[in-house]
């Protein structure tokens, strides 16, 4: 599908800076070293976990009821990042006068939007109520100001040594390389087994000295669904949504038969990762980018149309195989992204979703805990040094009878209502009580010495006055959809008009967000104790985090790169090798930032698409000379 390569214009020799003789480095070209950073970044950061024992924030350890965290997944990597830093500094330094030599042709509206994303995401930290928090990052996360400029670095870097197709193909490598790996273990995850928590995976991903720390290590995999090594299937469903589109184009348009099944299995093990992982954002980043891919390829696709249809028929029935092999898990959650999406544009028949909960209000006042049931009978719950009774809104007692560790009753008002205690406390080593519904936790309260009550969260170290119900805005009756993001979105939307200019801070969306909606949670996921950490969207996390301005920037460097991607690779009916290339990454670019509407940017995945925007912009750099050169020639 593509022509014979032209022979590539004949470039001056360059001088290499000589290290000590027997270096790491030696006889590697200089514009070869210049790669390994972003080489190590993009395999190994994805691909890293290993355990962090980190002391929690005081602000955090309220809401998460823990003081210290062990991290597998996102402080290892954030370190990780870190050090690819310090090496880009130090071969900055090392290697400045060729490294410099392209830093001029940094088109300027990039560095401009760059330099504006960074400085706000700076201030904003600067100006956050939880400045360690905006700097640092929450506890499993860890994508804090310094991360989010450490992109930016990565991103600008990437642009900088990405100075020919070959330099991109090197990353499309590495790229591969880590697809492959996750997929490995996103197989067995799969089938029931982790590798990462066998013998030998926690002994390359818990430190000897941390051993003795551990306690009830178990798997977040379940059988049915991997997660591969980006700590959750959704953020395996944002690589998915770059990979897939990236090696399924590149197999496409592959010149000999060993690269096309080569390629093609590759893109195979990235569209494992998507469908296996189940995750409804990676298949709506692929599905933006198919589109995208149509209108760049059309003419193309029209004129090796039976090319096109065989290729389109491989990759269904290679699917339809993986479904029918998993017993039809793999499209187990499709049919719900469906009508997610046509539910959001109807008009809703429960927009009163208190009205249609067991639970109309809960209250406390001293010694005595309130429900209110949505048939307007009231339980009330009296807790004296003696014993625990139990009355009704008129003050006739309700006899309770303990059954199973919980008070439960025959009477018909109460029936779907128990209490029983509970152990709260950072160590456990407290009591408190618990109201279930229909014989599920949901509302508890700490006991004082005094025995009076008070809301609480399940770990009873959050203090809640009273039921909140915050400003929403949209969504309303629709909380559910999306995996409740419908809730996370109409709650989260009211937050902009208070931090608009400079945002709340990075990563503190969790402080933020309205916790104490405990009846909202209620209808939106079916329990209360639901920590809502993050906002499910890319762009609505930026506009919380950094602001409004911030926003801006990132869309201006993305929305440039797109359009000047299409400006010169759409509705072409031939391409050269490097303008393939080239629109692959775009097609990459384009899946995350479509998955980007239902998932966030995270430490696991982001430093991926940052390094291949940079690249996309350098080599549409290249190939935009490219094609002047021959016209100039050819004129």
């Amino acid at each position: 599908m593509t022509p014979n390569k032209k022979k590539a214009p004949t470039e001056a020799p360059q001088a290499v800076n000589p290290l000590p003789s027997g270096g790491a480095l030696a006889g590697i070209p200089e514009k070869n070293r210049l790669l390994i950073p972003v080489l190590l970044a993009i395999v190994a950061i994805p691909l890293l976990v290993h355990l962090v024992i980190i002391d929690v924030n005081p602000d955090e350890v309220p809401l998460i009821g823990l003081a210290t965290y062990g991290d597998f997944f996102s402080q290892s990597k954030a370190f990780l990042l870190f050090i690819v830093i310090l090496l880009i500094f130090v071969f900055g330094i090392l290697f400045r006068k060729t490294l410099f030599q392209k830093a001029d042709q940094i088109p300027p509206a990039y560095l401009a939007a760059s330099g504006v994303f960074m400085l706000l995401t700076l201030l904003s930290a600067v100006f956050s109520e939880y400045r360690s928090i905006a700097f640092w990052g929450v506890h499993d996360r860890a994508e804090g100001a310094v991360i989010l400029c450490c992109y930016i670095i990565l991103f600008l870097y990437s642009f900088s040594v990405c100075r020919t197709e070959r330099d991109t193909q090197h990353l499309v490598v590495a790229l591969g390389i880590a697809t492959v790996i996750s997929s490995v273990i996103g197989f067995f995850q799969y089938i029931g087994h982790d590798l990462l928590f066998t013998g030998l995976g926690k002994a390359l991903v818990i430190s000897p000295w941390d051993y003795d720390k551990v306690t009830n290590l178990s798997s977040m995999s379940e059988s049915g669904r991997l997660y591969g090594t980006f700590y959750h299937w959704n953020y395996a469903g944002s690589f998915a949504a770059i990979t897939v589109p990236i090696f399924l184009v590149l197999a496409l348009n592959a010149k000999s038969w060993r690269s096309r099944i080569l390629l093609g299995c590759v893109t195979l093990t990235a569209l494992w990762i998507l469908i296996g992982s189940t995750s409804r954002a990676g298949l709506i980043g692929v599905a933006v980018a198919f589109i995208f891919g149509l209108i760049v390829f059309a003419k193309m696709i029209i004129k090796h149309w039976r090319l096109s249809l065989s290729c389109i028929a491989i990759v269904f029935v290679a699917v339809i195989g993986l479904n029918i092999a998993s017993n039809g898990q793999l499209f187990a959650r499709i049919p719900t992204l469906f009508s997610d999406i046509i539910s959001v544009f109807q008009t809703s028949k429960q927009a009163d979703y208190l009205s249609k909960l067991p639970v109309k209000d809960v209250s406390v006042q001293n010694h005595t805990a309130t429900v209110v049931t949505q048939s307007g009978d009231t339980l009330k719950a009296n807790l004296t040094e003696e014993n625990l009774t139990f009355q009704d809104g008129n003050g006739q007692t309700v006899k309770m009878e303990k059954k199973n560790g919980a008070f439960r009753t025959t009477d018909k008002r109460f029936q779907n209502l128990s209490v029983n205690f509970v152990a709260m406390g950072l160590n456990g080593n407290s009591i408190g009580m618990c109201i279930n519904v229909d014989n599920q936790p949901q509302f508890f309260f700490r006991i004082d010495s005094n025995y009076n009550l008070q809301l609480t969260n399940s770990t009873g170290t959050a203090k809640i006055d009273s039921l909140e119900t915050p400003p929403s805005f949209g969504f309303a009756g629709k909380e559910t959809i999306g995996s409740a993001r419908g809730y996370i979105w109409s709650r989260s939307l009211p937050m902009v008009s208070k931090h608009l200019l400079l945002g709340a801070g990075p990563d503190t969306f969790v402080l933020n967000f309205p916790q104490n909606d405990l009846l909202g949670k209620y209808w939106a996921y079916g329990t209360t104790n639901m920590l809502v950490d993050k906002p499910h969207n890319l762009y609505l996390q930026i506009l919380l985090g950094e602001g409004c301005i911030a926003l801006l920037a990132f869309l201006t460097i993305v929305i440039l790169y797109l359009f000047d991607s299409i400006r010169l690779y759409a509705l072409k009916k031939t391409y050269l090798p490097r303008e393939i290339l080239a629109s692959a990454i775009c097609l990459g670019i384009t899946g995350y930032l479509g998955a980007g509407l239902f998932n966030d940017s995270v430490v696991s995945v982001a430093p991926v698409f940052w390094i291949l925007l940079g690249a996309g912009i350098a080599l549409n750099l290249q190939n935009r000379k490219e094609r002047l050169k021959d016209l100039s020639q050819q004129s």
